[in-house]
């Protein structure tokens, strides 16, 4: 554990941390990987490549010399028969706190929130959630979109509410204004009673 502040990782250094997790959950040697990704079609991913990604080894400007793209992280997840998405988010030991760096402006702590996020399961927070819901309802099978219609309908709803919210707070801040300078002007209380009936729109 680092006596520091936890670290950020980058959406690679996780996915490299974690390949290199499963690879040892199989018992296998970086060479090992290596064979076995020659025996994909995959011959790039040398030993010194795979070494190269899982150390996350930098040049002299601190950068990556490898990424892991997409296509890697697909083919490495059959290779070593896991789900793709078992090769993304946050190392099962990482330091608590540690965050994934999901753009230049979003990291996030939370591994189950950003697990959920790659799955299609919740929005990302400060996202268009009924965006979000809408297109995962397209992408999943009819018995597994109950949740995200619930969670689609919830997203409705709280934006619809916020608004109502907006629109009711504005009303009554006008009101409040109509009254305090009604009260100033000496109106009677029928006049004042007349500004509080919906819709009448009279003045003092």
């Amino acid at each position: 554990m680092s006596s520091g502040s936890p670290p950020t990782l980058s959406v690679s250094d996780a996915a490299a941390l974690r390949l290199k997790q499963a690879r040892n959950r199989r018992g296998w040697t970086v060479k090992d990987l290596a064979a076995r990704c020659a025996e994909a079609g995959a011959e790039k991913l040398t030993a010194a490549a795979l070494a190269n990604i899982e150390t996350g080894r930098r040049d002299d400007n601190g950068v990556r010399r490898r990424e892991l793209s997409v296509d890697e992280v697909v083919l490495l997840a059959a290779v070593l028969d896991v789900a793709p998405i078992h090769l993304l988010g946050l190392p099962d030991n990482a330091e608590p706190g540690t965050q994934l760096q999901l753009t230049p402006q979003l990291a996030l702590s939370d591994g189950s929130l950003i697990l959920a996020w790659f799955c299609g399961q919740q929005a990302l927070p400060g996202s268009d959630a009924r965006q979000f819901y809408s297109a995962a309802l397209q992408r999943l099978p009819a018995a597994d979109s109950q949740q995200s219609v619930a969670d689609l309908t919830r997203s409705v709803l709280e934006e619809r509410a916020a608004v109502l919210t907006e629109a009711f707070n504005s009303n009554m801040a006008a009101t409040m204004e109509k009254l305090t300078a009604a009260v100033e002007a000496g109106a009677s209380p029928e006049e004042l009673a007349a500004l509080l009936r919906p819709g009448d729109s009279s003045t003092a």
